[in-house]
């Protein structure tokens, strides 16, 4: 499940059946929503098993916009090990790219090559965002049946990633809550908010947060705290930047800044943008991380083999 890229990042991975077709290997990415397809997938090949229609969707990758992924939506059963949809869900075929209009000149990926795309696209398993809606995809595991449905456990290492569907977060885990929304239809979690520490000491900032597998590389946005030590926009190397529920004395999880692509934290200023951290992968790394989509919690408990 797990795997260093090119870049030197790390990226997680789960291998789902689509309707007849053999497992395909995708992206498990906790921060979207949603099975997004790409066109090397061949959904619509006689015999797939899956029913496309002539609903338009689309997916804007990147924050802020890199580039925009569109297609049609299809409906089809989902397996995950010996686990499987009652039902066939939503996902949303993706086959066409262009560029946002704040990158016109943007590098298209080639939606036809599964090697060129590090897979055949993402399973986001991620809790905030719409789960019904014409053109929308849910998110995949919710689908499954009882307690498989309602919630799952990542177990990550930088060598070996498991996922556990059912059960429920440690006793002793920290809490991290989501917002509940009830003003935008079909959409149920919205993002939660964390608080900051540096080098283990609480800054009094607390802001939005998203502990999202599908990014590589931690970063900052709209944050002007003088406590962090940072240059350029960089986080100094060696600086320990942790996260705790709001309110919290304590942080449950962290991340080091390095000095490559790899491990640098970034502080970015976005004119008119909220402000938002992105853990990366990095931060569930020898924890338990529970996801309650009933309860609307993410957990976070040190997995007790390895040194937090």
């Amino acid at each position: 499940m797990m795997q260093r890229t090119i870049a030197g990042t790390y990226k997680a991975s789960i291998d789902v059946g689509v309707g007849n077709l053999a497992p395909l290997r995708f992206g498990f990415d906790t921060g979207s929503t949603g099975l997004h397809v790409f066109a090397d997938a061949k959904l619509d090949r006689s015999g797939s098993g899956v029913r496309c229609s002539r609903t338009p969707t689309s997916v804007v990758y990147g924050n802020p916009p890199r580039i925009i992924l569109s297609g049609v939506m299809c409906y089809a059963t989902l397996q995950m090990g010996t686990i499987a949809t009652p039902q066939p869900v939503p996902i949303a075929y993706l086959t066409e790219a262009s560029c946002p209009p704040n990158l016109p000149n943007c590098k298209l990926p080639d939606l036809r090559s599964a090697k060129a795309m590090g897979g055949y696209g993402v399973f986001g398993a991620g809790l905030t965002g719409l789960i019904s809606g014409e053109g929308n995809a849910p998110p995949p595991i919710l689908r499954l049946p009882g307690r498989y449905g309602e919630t799952y456990t990542l177990a990550l290492t930088p060598e070996r990633g498991d996922l556990i569907l059912g059960g429920s977060g440690p006793p002793n885990a920290a809490a991290f809550p989501l917002s509940r929304v009830t003003t935008v239809p079909g959409e149920t979690w919205s993002l939660g908010n964390a608080c900051l520490f540096v080098n283990q000491h609480a800054i009094a900032t607390c802001i939005l947060i998203s502990f999202d597998t599908g990014n590589g590389v931690p970063w900052i946005h709209n944050v002007t705290d003088g406590h962090i030590p940072q240059s350029n926009g960089v986080v100094r190397p060696g600086t320990q930047i942790g996260f705790g529920p709001d309110p919290s004395d304590v942080e449950a999880t962290s991340v080091v800044a390095g000095r490559a692509f790899a491990d640098e934290i970034h502080i970015t200023q976005i004119p008119g943008g909220r402000a938002l951290t992105n853990t990366s992968i990095q931060a569930f790394f020898n924890h338990d991380v529970t996801y309650d989509a009933a309860r609307g919690v993410i957990y976070f408990a040190c997995d007790v083999t390895a040194r937090c």
